[in-house]
């Protein structure tokens, strides 16, 4: 006789998971299943939270002296356009979001070239951490 002493363990974590082990012959068998989902308590941003939000970043940008005036315009063009799409009643979330991304690049490369601009980019990059889930995209789409 062969010896199979049935070493299955299981562990999930996260939200709703579905699936599991299938019976299988072996030793020491072991399944792990995780799933990232963002806490429950964590605030869902309205429509009216992500207007607002781009709002503040666009007051940011126009106000800020030492962006240089082309990254300026460049990345207030980018912020306007999100902006538009994010107001609209039925807002295409990617092409918003493909604007707000480019804004973001633009503010970032600024952001390595002109040492004053640090604090510009210090104040909205935490505006744009809470933006990724109403937009639908990862949590790493700006590249923050």
């Amino acid at each position: 006789m062969t010896n199979n002493p049935g070493g299955i363990s299981q562990s999930m974590s996260g939200g709703e998971m579905h699936g599991g082990m299938q019976a299988v012959q072996g030793n020491h068998n072991q399944q792990t299943m995780k799933n990232n989902v963002a806490p429950s308590a964590e605030k869902q941003l309205t429509q009216e939270d992500v207007v607002r939000m781009l709002a503040q970043i666009e007051q940011m940008v126009d106000e800020f002296p030492s962006l240089p005036e082309a990254d300026k315009e460049k990345s207030l063009r980018y912020l306007g356009a999100a902006s538009e799409e994010a107001q609209a009643d039925e807002p295409d979330k990617q092409l918003a979001a493909g604007n707000l991304k480019r804004m973001t690049e633009t503010l970032k490369a600024t952001n390595e070239t002109v040492e004053s601009t640090k604090t510009l980019w210090e104040n909205v990059k935490p505006i744009l951490q809470e933006l990724p889930g109403w937009f639908g995209v990862a949590q790493t789409f700006f590249g923050l």
